[in-house]
């Protein structure tokens, strides 16, 4: 009876430590399940190498489009900058109106293109691949002229991506919407084809390497340049995703046009 207590006080001291030691790497473990896919609001420091290994620019394209069309397949954070980054992302922007102005893609003149802005950090990971990439949403607004412009600012490179724009200054800008597109996919270095839909107020571009469909769509005293997902190249796990059994065909011919 004697040898018995001996070691029971010892094992049941070994149990507990064990259990102490596990415990919070399972609670930590359920924690990242529950969080996997939903937007988070929490900040964003080095440490939490998110993202990790930004692709190429026609994969973070197609990482802001599934965000757009597709979000299900994505783990997105959002943060709201500090004055600093707001600072430094507003400069970037600057400089990017700029350069759509002189690229002849935005009319020389507006009351919005050297306001202050708005903004939000938004960061993305295919949860298939783990192919990652940041973003920045920038807005503005002008109200003596009633002027809105909103972009997303590429992460990595500063350039914008998408584009909407109300101005009154579109009025005297006669430049069509195919011409606005090549310019603009010229500008980042991006291989296209532009599709059948083409008319003098909008045009769309297949992207290469993206699962990318462009739309530009220039209407009186609005432009806008916005992107949605290839339906006819999709994989399996995107058709699932969207309520599609695998293999099936995906059928959105109208584009965003089908709201006008």
């Amino acid at each position: 009876m004697r040898n018995w207590k001996n070691w029971l006080l010892p094992l049941l001291t070994a149990l507990t430590v064990g259990a102490l030691a596990l415990l919070p790497l399972r609670l930590s473990t359920l924690e990242d399940d529950r969080l996997t896919g939903t937007v988070h609001a929490e900040d964003l420091t080095a440490d939490n190498n998110f993202p990790s290994k930004p692709p190429e620019l026609p994969g973070r394209i197609r990482l802001l489009t599934q965000y757009q069309s597709v979000p299900e397949l994505l783990t997105i954070v959002g943060q709201e900058p500090e004055a600093a980054k707001l600072e430094e992302l507003s400069n970037q922007a600057w400089a990017e109106l700029a350069r759509l102005v002189k690229l002849g893609i935005l009319p020389e003149k507006s009351g919005v293109y050297n306001r202050g802005f708005r903004g939000s950090l938004l960061y993305l990971r295919d949860q298939r691949d783990l192919s990652s990439a940041a973003f920045a949403m920038l807005d503005t607004f002008n109200e003596e002229t009633g002027e809105t412009l909103s972009f997303y600012l590429d992460g990595e490179s500063g350039q914008i991506l998408t584009l909407e724009l109300h101005s009154e200054y579109f009025l005297d800008f006669d430049t069509l919407a195919e011409d606005i597109g090549s310019a603009f996919f010229s500008a980042l270095g991006l291989r296209y084809e532009p599709l059948d839909d083409i008319q003098s107020d909008h045009a769309a571009f297949r992207l290469a390497d993206s699962d990318t469909v462009y739309w530009i769509i220039r209407y009186d005293n609005y432009l806008h340049i916005t992107l949605e997902m290839d339906w006819r190249s999709l994989d399996d796990d995107t058709r699932t995703a969207m309520g599609y059994p695998p293999g099936s065909s995906v059928s959105v011919d109208a584009g965003p046009m089908q709201n006008w």
